[in-house]
């Protein structure tokens, strides 16, 4: 539902945090103000209500005129030049906030890799929280890189330079269509939005309900990658009463959206079988000011590289903006093109991209016919998994049950090809 910014102190988000009633139910998915606004009475969050066909504010002939020309169904090449030209400029390089790190699995965990956070980590090799001090778990660069960083003053948040006019992505066909390299590999991705504060904060976990649906998911094949949305600390989180998921934990590294912002977007990674290269974030959208105004909303991305193999995937998550169906203050066709610029120049040719989210808007809504124009969907509904690949690769999607949550966890699995057996792929519609 809406993202929630860390505030001053760094304070884990307390579960006796005021909560709304069950009468407040609003059209959407957003996630938790912040306690500031909770505790004063500010907007309330409730489960997803579609609202109809009203709701889809951003979809029909003028969407269509916008993008017409680009990929469509059938479309062999999917031509990025065949759309019409810039309308503007969007945000700037500059203002996406990224960071590079050595590839090697064995390189130390450091603050600076992975981020700095407000919330316990004990999985960590070592610590980027304020709790770190005294507990004595700190990692060496900590004081230089997380001590003194505020929500106010955390430079890794990225500046939001407002809208801008929506535009065709940058032209990269090594970006929007895969080039296969090294040998093939299967990948697992879930999207899942646990819905924190109904299933962690009002149920207590609902028997560690999210935990279960996530072992249940990985019970045929691992899952390599996982995008949250709505859930603010996956060391607690996936540690509620009712179930040992304490294999997780161990099992992933998550990184999460810098303090400051939207910390409820997180990804995770197997570690075992991936090493992160480089991982960033930027605005992308707003909400519309209203009952249903939580904030901006951001693109959190990782590029990983697979041990055995070589390949490198860029894994991105996104939970969109509020109300439903709209693209919130953007419009769809904004709030798409924002998504697509940060992916085609922070995504590197021969990337799998791998692109899930709750997105606040479903199949039928403007904002997903402006990505399924260059990125191929699988799924209906506003949860989403968009990938660079052939429609052949895709072998397996499924959903997983909601563990509680207003959502429904999702999954994919994809065969990336072998270098030796075929072309760049090419974009087709939507599964």
């Amino acid at each position: 539902m809406a993202p929630t910014s860390s505030l001053g102190g760094f304070e884990r988000l307390p579960s006796s945090r005021e909560l709304p009633s069950d009468d407040d139910e609003e059209a959407g998915s957003e996630e938790l103000p912040s306690p500031v606004a909770a505790s004063a009475g500010g907007a309330t969050r409730r489960r997803v209500v579609v609202a109809g066909a009203t709701a889809v504010l951003c979809a029909g002939a003028a969407f269509a005129a916008l993008v017409g020309g680009g990929r469509g169904h059938g479309a062999a090449t999917g031509q990025l030049g065949a759309g019409p030209p810039p309308l503007a400029p969007l945000a700037s390089t500059d203002a996406l906030v990224s960071f590079a790190s050595s590839s090697s699995s064995s390189d130390p965990f450091t603050c600076a890799k992975f981020g700095c956070l407000d919330v316990r980590s004990p999985t960590n090799p070592c610590q980027c929280s304020q709790y770190c001090v005294k507990e004595g778990t700190c990692c060496p660069d900590y004081q230089a890189t997380c001590a003194r960083v505020t929500p106010a003053t955390n430079p890794r948040l990225g500046q939001w330079p407002g809208c801008g006019k929506a535009a065709a992505p940058p032209a990269n066909p090594g970006v929007w269509h895969y080039a296969a390299k090294g040998p093939e590999l299967s990948v697992k991705v879930m999207s899942y939005n646990p819905e924190w504060w109904h299933v962690i904060e009002q149920l207590g976990g609902n028997g560690n309900g999210p935990a279960k649906i996530i072992m249940a998911a990985m019970h045929s094949e691992p899952l390599d990658f996982i995008g949250f949305q709505e859930f603010y600390d996956p060391w607690f989180g996936l540690t509620r009463p009712g179930a040992d998921a304490s294999s997780l934990l161990d099992a992933y590294t998550f990184i999460r959206g810098e303090v400051g912002g939207p910390v409820g977007t997180i990804i995770g990674f197997r570690k075992a079988a991936w090493s992160l290269i480089s991982r960033g974030q930027q605005f992308v959208g707003e909400d519309r000011k209203g009952p249903l105004y939580f904030g901006k909303r951001i693109i959190l991305w990782a590029r990983l590289v697979h041990h055995a193999t070589g390949k490198t995937v860029f894994f991105a998550n996104h939970h969109g903006p509020l109300p439903l169906n709209t693209g919130g203050v953007c419009g769809c066709a904004v709030t798409a093109s924002n998504l697509l610029h940060v992916i085609g120049t922070s995504a590197q040719p021969g990337d799998a991209v791998l692109f899930v989210g709750d997105f606040n808007a479903d199949e039928h809504s403007g904002t997903i016919g402006f990505l399924n124009k260059y990125l191929r969907g699988n799924f209906v509904g506003i949860d989403h998994i968009f990938s660079n690949l052939d429609a052949a690769a895709l072998t397996e999607k499924k959903g997983w049950g909601t563990g509680g949550s207003d959502h429904s966890a999702i999954s994919a699995t994809f065969q990336l090809p072998a270098a030796s057996s075929g072309s760049a792929s090419t974009p087709a519609a939507s599964q």
